[in-house]
């Protein structure tokens, strides 16, 4: 769950032009341009002035494997490139933080986060090489153009609208590109999006054979750079666990599939 997850987080845009209509223009490149901002955050080679972004988002629905503990978990997210991105969720009764900035990574509650490291068995091995960017993006600055094209979206002659929260939303169903879909052992994916004026995403579904989630994004702002005091610990704080960027992905694993989780509930029974 984590990195798709991850990707989708951050897959928004407040600086595409006002409309005061949901997007109706072809399904792919309403995606593109989706998309469009996030390249500045994440990816070199662009020309975008904004380099950092923050939002928060809330798991309004799960289903399935996932445990019903996760619902109305509320994630809040801070990224700027090259490599700064901070992620902050409530797990075992307290707000986790991941951070990292630059070569240094910390995490905290300290003393919790070593109790789930030496939990979870299943977890991504730590990366051997330097990162280049914020996060692992399996995409290059040239590869994110043709994006909108590993996705199989359903079309019809006319556009799908749907009031989210009092405000007309486009709406767009789709799936992998068989090829991908095949390749990734993602057949049953589905996504849906609801896509509000602007080309701001205001829900993302996720549907797989063995669970669901619905995640509304909210507060979402991209700027050229974020005070320094971002990628800090509070002043003060001394519960806190150091590493380095090669321990990043599998620390926003555990906190991705420990969501709202009680020591009880053991988390770590059911990631995959």
């Amino acid at each position: 769950m984590y990195r798709l997850t991850a990707c989708l987080l951050l897959a928004a845009s407040l600086s595409a032009p006002a409309q005061s209509t949901p997007p109706r223009d072809n399904p792919y490149d309403v995606i593109g341009k989706i998309f469009q901002p996030l390249w500045g955050v994440l990816l070199a080679d662009t020309k975008s002035p904004n380099r950092a972004a923050t939002l928060s988002i809330e798991l309004a629905e799960v289903s399935g494997r996932l445990p019903a503990s996760m619902k109305g978990a509320t994630l809040k997210a801070a990224v700027q490139f090259p490599d700064k991105v901070m992620l902050q969720a409530p797990v075992l009764g307290e707000q986790f933080t991941v951070c990292r900035n630059g070569d240094e990574v910390w995490a905290m509650p300290g003393s919790k986060v070593e109790f789930l490291i030496s939990q979870f068995k299943v977890k991504p091995k730590p990366n051997q090489q330097k990162l280049s960017t914020p996060i692992f993006v399996p995409v290059s600055a040239q590869q994110a153009i043709f994006l909108p094209a590993l996705f199989s979206i359903a079309r019809s002659d006319v556009a799908e609208v749907e009031s989210l929260n009092g405000e007309d939303c486009r709406v767009l169903t789709a799936g992998l590109m068989p090829e991908l879909a095949k390749a990734t052992k993602a057949e049953d994916f589905q996504g849906r999006i609801w896509v509000a004026p602007g080309y701001i995403p205001r829900r993302i579904e996720i549907i797989r054979k063995d669970f669901t989630a619905v995640f509304d994004i909210k507060d979402l702002r991209y700027v050229p750079a974020l005070p320094a005091a971002t990628w800090q610990p509070p002043a003060g704080a001394t519960d806190i666990y150091h590493t380095t960027p090669a321990m990043l992905e599998s620390l926003l694993y555990i906190m991705m599939n420990s969501l709202k989780a009680r020591e009880a509930d053991a988390p770590w029974l059911h990631a995959k």
